[in-house]
């Protein structure tokens, strides 16, 4: 019977391939420190951690061991029984402890540590891959005890002591936790407690200390307002004379420049007088001069007149007015005499008006 080639292939990839691969892969977790062992042969673990990811692991061949990544969490405290402990997380009861000055106290600490990358096949080849985590906690336990010990209760209860202790501890833990392979990163202590009488007193001491300082913040609060009132004064004395200083000095600008304004003001009236004085004089020789000029015109013009009116032409022309203006309601001429003139005769009229008496001037008269 044959089969089809497609069929094969599909079998060799559904089915041969994944159990090929689960057979010779092995996979490590991101979270996990990979360690292998040779089940035959020279056998024993293998030297070298395996990061995340796949590894060539022959099944029956090769077995795998896993240690955390994560970074472990050791908690000493004093609530311990309500908290599960977990691969990487361990609760343990309070730190009790007696100080330098022989007083007892507990303590609430937190110490975290990991594997570093190339320590975990240490770790499985010398037989701590179970129980690496109590050994590393009895010897935290062992360090911390010893180290905050030499402490007395005044400098377990300084902040700043506290963590200078620390930064000291941390080496020397680290020295002997390396025994194990791990690395510890930080120690945080949370708390301190003292027995009730000793807080009750520590308390009270903290109380006094505290009222001291208060008393002690009062005083230099009171220092700072006699001085802050002091320099207030001074400052008020200082703008008071500054003010009266200003004070002065404008009354002083103001007195000067009233003085000058007076004077310009004189000044000024003083040459509006001259200036009038001087223009109401230009005036008068103005009009005088302009009067005489009229009058000048006037004589010129009536001698120019009567010089015209004084020759044969002005005779004429008032001759001529004369006429003009002569109303006569009614006149009645003797036509016998000889002496009346004819109306109509221009001539004769006219030589009648201006008085000649004789026709040969009246000729001569109505002569071009």
């Amino acid at each position: 019977m044959n089969v089809p080639r497609g069929l094969i292939v599909i079998f060799l990839l559904v089915v041969v391939v994944p159990i090929g691969f689960a057979t010779f892969t092995e996979r490590v977790e991101p979270m996990d420190i990979g360690v292998r062992q040779l089940k035959w042969g020279s056998g024993g673990i293998e030297e070298e951690d395996f990061d995340a990811g796949f590894h060539v692991g022959i099944w029956g061949f090769h077995r795998w061991y896993r240690l955390p990544r994560q970074t472990h969490f050791l908690h000493y405290s004093g609530d311990s029984s309500s908290n599960r402990s977990t691969e990487i997380t361990m609760w343990k009861p309070a730190l009790e402890l007696r100080t330098k000055d022989n007083n007892t106290t507990t303590i609430d600490a937190t110490v975290t540590y990991r594997i570093p990358m190339g320590n975990a096949w240490h770790i499985v080849a010398e037989g701590y891959r179970l129980d690496y985590r109590n050994r590393v906690e009895s010897t935290v336990l062992s360090v911390l005890r010893e180290e905050l010990s030499e402490l007395s209760s005044e400098e377990l209860q300084g902040t700043q002591n506290r963590l200078d202790r620390v930064a000291e501890i941390l080496p020397i833990l680290n020295g002997k936790l390396a025994d194990f392979y791990v690395v510890a990163e930080n120690v945080l202590i949370r708390s301190i407690s003292f027995p009730p009488e000793y807080e009750e007193k520590l308390q009270q001491k903290q109380l006094l200390e505290q009222k001291a300082k208060l008393d002690g913040t009062l005083a230099v609060q009171a220092g700072s307002e006699q001085v802050t009132n002091s320099i207030e004064k001074k400052i008020e004395a200082a703008e008071k004379e500054k003010l009266a200083d200003w004070e002065k000095t404008i009354q002083e600008e103001k007195s000067r420049y009233q003085v000058l304004v007076a004077e310009i003001d004189a000044r000024a009236k003083v040459y509006e007088a001259q200036v009038k004085a001087a223009a109401e004089a230009q005036a008068v020789t103005d009009e005088a001069e302009g009067q005489l000029a009229v009058d000048r015109a006037e004589a010129l013009r009536n001698e120019l007149r009567n010089q015209i009116l004084n020759s044969r032409g002005g005779d004429i022309y008032l001759a001529l007015e004369a006429a003009n203006n002569i109303q006569l309601p009614s006149i009645t001429l003797n036509s016998n005499d000889p002496r009346v003139p004819i109306v109509m005769d221009l001539a004769e009229l006219t030589s009648l008006l201006i008085g000649t008496g004789s026709e040969s001037d009246a000729g001569d008269a109505g002569a071009p």
